[in-house]
């Protein structure tokens, strides 16, 4: 408890409008760090001195000797040498983030481009005793670290706030199930987590809203011999509509695509499984409407649960209280992962391996996504 009043008192402090509130009022001296060319870098601080910000320092790829520029411009393996030390490290994109938290980690790195941090902070003030009973559910301190972590770093816009996992994707020790297990792969995207499952000795179906990734992960299926099928998951067997956006597409009754949906009840009744031991669900902010149909499923097998928990800001609560309502039984942990691996495709500026390496980072994409809850 004395934790979470802790969590309370640093979000309504380090809140982003209040720091940038402070930062500009105060002049505050601080320093940018960009990763974009040098031209276009400088125009940036230009711009943002413009909105009376106090930018003495670019941090950037070393310029050529002939820019000339009223601030001074450090390259990235001199920005630990930097004297005064700034308070601050502005960023406008999550990679320029990673490399600030890389070369200069005693500083502030605040991430300019999260423009709906005060509706993240009124979320969370105004839901403060959902989200104490989620923090007091949960039955490890990783699990409480990542909870505060996600919140501050997601009002702060500041990554190094977030804790992370190296655990594979939905796979936390105590949470695994053990070999031979049935698992329900929601939202196969490519078949990329389905693979891992298989390989892991599972016997895997997995659903896929959309034609074209669904194509893909059945070569992959036919290869690895799991199931996939061309379904989306919900409450209720029916024909909807959805918006085509690669790993995120979702459903949306004005989209220009159909697709079929199922639940996990229905198909687990006319397939007649014998039962389902894990069900992973990364479905676009439809979560709680499938675990909806998987309520007689959840109920006679209780089978660990892997529930992606950020597409929706009340995700945290809703989906946890929906369980609860089935199996107050369930035990609970969070964890936060990097993208990693299968998930880098669906963002283009992560496939410049040649760029990742020339800053010193690895291939994976650190921000706000891919918070899960984990229930057995």
């Amino acid at each position: 408890m004395k934790k979470f009043v802790e969590l309370i008192k640093r979000v309504h402090q380090e809140r982003f409008s209040v720091v940038m509130n402070r930062i500009v009022a105060e002049k505050i001296p601080v320093a940018f760090l960009s990763i974009a060319p040098i031209e276009q870098a400088i125009e940036l601080v230009k711009n943002l001195r413009a909105q009376n910000l106090n930018i003495d320092n670019l941090i950037t790829i070393t310029p050529p000797p002939s820019i000339q520029t009223d601030f001074r411009i450090t390259n990235f393996a001199d920005a630990g040498k930097l004297h005064p030390r700034p308070e601050y490290i502005l960023v406008t994109d999550n990679i320029s983030a990673r490399v600030a938290n890389k070369y200069v980690a005693d500083c502030t790195t605040v991430n300019l481009d999260r423009g709906n941090t005060d509706f993240i902070y009124h979320m969370f003030m105004n839901n403060l005793d959902k989200l104490q009973e989620v923090y007091e559910s949960l039955i490890d301190e990783e699990s409480r670290k990542t909870f505060c972590g996600y919140w501050l770093g997601s009002i702060t816009s500041r990554i190094g706030d977030f804790v992370y996992t190296n655990n594979a994707h939905y796979l936390i020790e105590g949470f695994i199930p053990e070999k031979g297990a049935i698992a329900i792969d929601g939202g196969a995207f490519d078949g990329g987590t389905a693979k891992l499952f298989t390989d892991m000795g599972y016997k895997v179906y997995a659903f896929e809203l959309t034609k074209e990734n669904f194509e893909i992960a059945q070569k992959l299926a036919i290869e690895k011999n799991f199931v996939v099928e061309n379904f989306g998951l919900g409450s209720f067997k029916h024909e909807t509509k959805y918006n085509l956006n690669g790993a995120a597409s979702r459903v949306n009754p004005g989209g220009e695509v159909t697709a079929q949906i199922t639940t996990i009840d229905n198909y687990v009744f006319e397939k007649n499984l014998p039962r389902v031991d894990f069900i992973k669900l990364d479905v676009e902010g439809a979560e709680l409407d499938t675990l909806r149909g998987a309520r007689k499923t959840i109920a006679r097998w209780k089978p660990i649960l892997a529930l992606s928990a950020y597409h929706k800001w009340d995700d945290f609560w809703t989906l946890m209280d929906f369980v609860k309502s089935i199996r107050p039984d369930y035990e609970w942990a969070l964890r936060h992962f990097p993208e990693v691996g299968e998930d880098l495709p669906a963002f283009s500026a992560f496939q410049n391996q040649e760029l990742l390496n020339d800053l010193g980072l690895e291939p994976e994409n650190r921000d706000y996504w891919e918070c899960c809850l984990m229930a057995r």
